[in-house]
């Protein structure tokens, strides 16, 4: 189940979103949210990140702004800076993919910063594997639901363990209700993403890794679902 989120009933929903949010992370929560921005908001042109600033893993913590991503499918820019905000904390639980060699490791995985205000508290849904492409190759993506205090609503996240599916490592995926049932929301919002993978062409996905608050069974039941098939 999700922890116990800020109240919004002793602080004003403006209070809580600057005490979570940034400016310009602001601005960039809005234009995905399909909100207008307020007078005064960073418009979405002058938050782009410097190129010499990406993969800066040593620097202080700074605020999330987009970057250029060479996306493929449906990942924005937009998307991507948004699943930063939601996941700079819980960067250390998400997949990683990994080789040892002689002296040196390599992983797919790297550090995107910490953001400079409080951190966001995701809830871990589930993560599925896509297909095993060969021994110790499988292809996890991970969902998390976030809520954003001040905004009322909850972001769905996709996290895989390398930039080889989607260009990113991480992006959102949709978005819910604060106050529409845990286990209804996060499934609709899943359930939309596996549909648009599976209209691409997408085969259904091999088996769950782990659950979280969406569990392996409820995760099957919206596999058949979303590619019509036979339950299990």
């Amino acid at each position: 189940m999700p922890t116990r989120r800020p109240s919004i009933v002793s602080d004003s929903p403006t209070s809580l979103v600057d005490r979570y949010f940034e400016i310009g992370e602001i601005s960039i929560l809005r234009s995905w949210l399909g909100l207008p921005l307020r007078h005064g908001d960073l418009e979405i042109a002058a938050l782009r990140e410097p190129e010499e600033a990406e993969g800066d893993e040593e620097s202080a913590p700074r605020p999330v702004r987009i970057r250029q991503v060479d996306s493929h499918g449906p990942v924005t820019d937009l998307s991507e800076a948004v699943a930063r905000i939601c996941l700079s904390g819980v960067q250390g639980r998400l997949p990683q993919w990994a080789l040892v060699g002689p002296g040196h490791v390599v992983e797919g995985r790297t550090s995107f910063g910490e953001r400079t205000l409080e951190p966001l508290e995701p809830v871990k849904l589930l993560c599925i594997n896509w297909a095993d492409s060969g021994p110790g190759y499988s292809w996890p993506e991970e969902y998390n639901a976030t809520f954003l205090p001040g905004f009322g609503r909850h972001v769905v996240t996709a996290s895989s363990d390398s930039i080889d599916s989607y260009g990113v490592l991480d992006f959102a995926i949709g978005h819910f209700p604060d106050g529409e049932p845990f286990d209804v929301g996060p499934a609709r919002v899943i359930l939309d993403w596996w549909k648009r993978c599976a209209e691409q062409g997408s085969q259904p996905w091999s088996y769950t890794f782990d659950a979280g608050a969406i569990s392996e069974e409820r995760a099957r039941e919206l596999r058949s679902l979303a590619w019509e098939t036979p339950r299990e």
